[in-house]
């Protein structure tokens, strides 16, 4: 969840998804980097003796999410940006074998403002979309492991996920509801408070139907567990790194094909219920796609969570 070819809105989603692929890797090997300073690891609750561990609870829980986003992107003498403000139902459940699946729907809409080339022009003859509604109409599911890192296998056959067919050439503001959703970047490791830990990942990047292979650096970072409130709330920071290239064989003509994503994450968590309390994250990523020319995503985040009443 990239296209960056073109500054088409089909591939928005893809282009979406490539900007905030750094916390959304299904199946990725995670190995320490030799040089950190890597917390030992047990089968310790949030708070273990050896790094505060942060996990989801396998429990039934509903949560109020409160987002905002921001998505711009530009290249080839176009720019274009969507700006979201809303409130959204995340319905977590338990999926077995230490899974869950966590559904999400739109409660409110406060803002949605689509400008530049991003923005959906009617067809002839046809009033503009109303994109506040096809908004308020997204809703779906993920099923995640206790990190919070969707199983893409299992998310694609949920029944909630399937959707009309729709020509390529339709913008639907319902696939932004997708943004819903609890942090999905969690440390395999326990942490311990001011000593970064650092690891790698690898993972292929699709962008339409072929992939690229991105390598990743990240840094976890406890700031702090202030318990202040009368829970344990752990602030982690997250910064990430990534780059990957292929040649593709088009028209008789090789293209080389590059992706550079830059991330940068605050999470609050609850160690004490294990679910989050609020999400900050911005992203860059910049394409380049030989004759194609060449485009930058920015995505930025801000999330806050409370009990659903």
């Amino acid at each position: 969840m990239s296209s960056l070819r073109r500054l088409s809105r089909p591939s928005l989603a893809l282009a979406l998804l490539g900007a905030l692929g750094l916390g959304s890797l299904p199946a990725c090997k995670k190995t320490p980097d030799a040089d950190s300073n890597t917390p030992a690891t047990g089968a310790g609750g949030p708070g273990a003796a050896n790094g505060t561990v942060l996990r989801y609870k396998v429990a039934p829980a509903k949560l109020k999410e409160n987002i905002k986003v921001s998505f711009a992107i530009s290249g080839d003498n176009q720019a274009g940006e969507i700006k979201v403000d809303a409130s959204g139902l995340l319905d977590v459940s338990d999926a077995g074998s230490g899974k869950l699946k966590v559904g999400y729907s739109l409660l409110e809409v406060r803002e949605l403002e689509v400008t530049g080339a991003l923005k959906p022009k009617p067809k002839e003859g046809q009033p503009a979309p109303d994109l506040k509604a096809q908004l308020l109409a997204g809703k779906g599911a993920r099923i995640v492991d206790l990190l919070g890192e969707e199983d893409d296998a299992a998310t694609k056959v949920l029944p909630e996920n399937k959707k009309p067919e729709t020509k390529q050439d339709e913008f639907d503001a319902g696939s932004f509801a997708s943004f819903l959703g609890m942090p999905d970047d969690l440390p395999t490791e326990g942490l311990v408070e001011g000593k970064p830990w650092k690891t790698k990942k690898e993972k292929p990047e699709k962008l339409g139907p072929m992939e690229i292979d991105m390598e990743i650096d990240l840094t976890y970072t406890l700031v702090k567990v202030d318990a202040s409130s009368g829970k344990r709330l752990a602030e982690i920071k997250i910064e990430s790194e990534a780059s990957g290239a292929k040649e593709l064989a088009q028209g008789g003509k090789t293209i080389m094909i590059s992706l550079d994503t830059t991330s940068e994450s605050t999470i609050v968590f609850n160690l004490d219920d294990q679910v989050p309390v609020s999400y900050r994250m911005a992203a860059t990523q910049a394409g380049n796609f030989g004759q194609f020319g060449s485009s930058e995503t920015q995505v930025k985040i801000d999330a806050t969570y409370e009990p659903a009443s």
